[in-house]
């Protein structure tokens, strides 16, 4: 129970952080895309920081649409903390086949690489 109320807490910080640093005058510090601004091609990371900006600021839609691969790279990872949390205490697990396997590395590199192929050609 001590784990999980230390994983929360820390969850809870760097949450509140984040919103916080979003909500600022600081945002604006925050660079534009190097090879976008040089290149003129979009990387396969641009638009990942509207994402994270437009869902704390609540535009999911935008969200969804400024990176594809990246929201739901965002939402796989807080269905694996959740389950994570429950599974910590439990003898019971629940779920643990969605816990990350090393193929799910392959698979997200070769959709992010076909993906920012795709963006680029539209």
């Amino acid at each position: 129970m001590k784990k999980k109320i230390i994983i929360i807490g820390i969850e809870i910080v760097i949450i509140t952080l984040l919103y916080i640093f979003i909500n600022s005058k600081y945002i604006n510090l925050v660079p534009d895309c190097w090879i976008h601004s040089k290149i003129g091609f979009l990387c396969p990371a641009c638009g990942g920081t509207r994402c994270i900006i437009n869902i704390f600021k609540g535009n999911i839609i935008e969200a969804f649409f400024s990176h594809i691969v990246f929201f739901v790279g965002i939402i796989y990872a807080m269905i694996i903390n959740v389950v994570y949390i429950i599974n910590i205490d439990n003898e019971k697990k629940i779920l643990t086949w969605i816990y990350p396997k090393y193929w799910y590395s392959i698979i997200f590199a070769i959709v992010i690489i076909i993906y920012t192929i795709v963006r680029n050609l539209l």
